[in-house]
């Protein structure tokens, strides 16, 4: 579980454990927002081969944030807003990617793995 600190597995950071740090509420986050382009970017690269259970863990983790964004009865100043609509549009992409990676399996296609070096010629 995500309050469970003695397992750090899955555990946001909340701005109070970066005592030696000065952190304003906006950098926090904007930081999460920010967290969550470089979450989508690892999900394509899993993606790709064909690792649908850690898609799903990044997807699940973008979620969680902008659900816990959502929640807020409003978000702080600075660019936050602005930040919102590339973390739904990311949400969306790593669901067509699940999607698509579902279909991938259902019509058991090969996949392309370090061991055949992408040629799907090899076994």
């Amino acid at each position: 579980e995500c309050n469970d600190r003695s397992n750090p597995v899955g555990v946001l950071l909340l701005p109070e454990d970066f005592n030696l740090i000065p952190l304003q509420v906006e950098d926090y986050i904007g930081g999460l927002c920010d967290l969550t382009g470089e979450i989508g970017r690892y999900a394509v690269k899993k993606g790709t081969l064909r690792d649908a259970e850690t898609v799903r863990f990044c997807l699940e983790t973008d979620m969680s944030i902008i659900y816990a964004l959502e929640s807020l009865s409003r978000l702080p100043g600075g660019n936050i807003g602005k930040k919102m609509e590339p973390l739904r549009r990311s949400i969306e992409k790593l669901e067509k990617m699940l999607y698509e990676l579902s279909l991938v399996k259902a019509t058991g296609r090969n996949v392309v793995s370090e061991a055949n070096d992408g040629d799907p010629g090899k076994e």
